[in-house]
């Protein structure tokens, strides 16, 4: 694929609407098994994300937030969005599949999304209203300013009982931001930048107690984000997932972190999995 596309405000959603059409979903089977453990006294939590796309006249750059010191896993970058709220989410998606005010950007309702069954297309417009409710709530987006583009498959958290349930969606408008107290700062990442490799980098976790096993920790592929006066925001574990996932699947070949060389230490704190201090 010639990168050139990135800039092309019309092609990019297009294409990408395509190739996340063919992308099988595993949304029912998830979603039945977390149910069925749940059932079982399990604790499995479900979140809906969306990744935000925006053309900002020149190029496409997605836009993440970066989490606040008040919530669970301070710092990370992530996509806007949240644990399900069963009830309100379900709700609303029946108002979204009687209203159709959001549809693909190729004006297809989400109830008559092509090769999807009728389960899984009730439980992608659960999870895009929960993505969506979500965002309103911690950047001030509109779900009227948002056209679908399509869904990516589930990933499941390493450290927690959760699992997300990513949706991908395109900002039509500029829009007055509101970040809300959970969002220290709202940032807009060019598409382009992930296919430079010089971007990557290898994370290395360590725990922030004493007893940490220097042989029990886990590296990662992260992404360098740099910022003002010199200071650098690392994008890895499920957003990292979840974004290079997307274009992948939109490019049809890796991206090129397997060959970054550079090595960066993150301690996690021991509220990281709170927020608590």
């Amino acid at each position: 694929m010639n990168l050139s596309i990135l800039r092309k405000q019309n092609d990019f959603p297009l294409l990408a609407m395509k190739r996340l059409e063919n992308q099988p979903l595993d949304y029912q089977e998830k979603h039945s098994f977390i149910l069925s453990s749940n059932s079982q006294g399990a604790r499995h939590l479900e979140a809906g994300v969306v990744l935000l796309l925006y053309f900002n006249g020149t190029e496409f750059c997605f836009q993440l937030i970066k989490r606040s010191q008040y919530v669970a896993q301070a710092g990370d970058i992530s996509c806007p969005g949240g644990i399900l709220e069963k009830s309100t989410d379900t709700m609303l998606s029946h108002i979204l599949a009687k209203t159709g005010f959001i549809r693909r950007i190729d004006n297809t309702p989400l109830c008559e999304l092509p090769h999807t069954d009728k389960i899984t297309k009730e439980l992608i417009a659960i999870y895009l209203m929960n993505a969506l409710r979500e965002s309103w709530e911690e950047i001030g987006l509109s779900p009227l300013n948002v056209v679908y583009l399509g869904s990516l498959p589930s990933y499941s958290l390493t450290f927690f009982e959760r699992t997300i349930f990513p949706v991908v969606c395109l900002i039509k408008e500029p829009y007055r931001q509101k970040p809300s107290h959970e969002v220290e700062k709202i940032l807009e990442i060019p598409l382009g930048r992930f296919f430079d490799s010089s971007s990557y980098a290898r994370l290395t976790l360590t725990q922030s107690s004493d007893e940490s096993d220097l042989h029990h920790n886990i590296t990662f592929p992260c992404m360098v984000i740099p910022g003002d006066q010199g200071h650098e925001d690392i994008l890895w574990g499920a957003t990292f997932h979840i974004v290079t996932n997307f274009l992948q699947i939109v490019y049809g070949a890796p991206m090129p972190f397997s060959t970054s060389s550079r090595t960066i230490l993150k301690t996690i704190p021991q509220h990281y999995a709170t927020g608590l201090r």
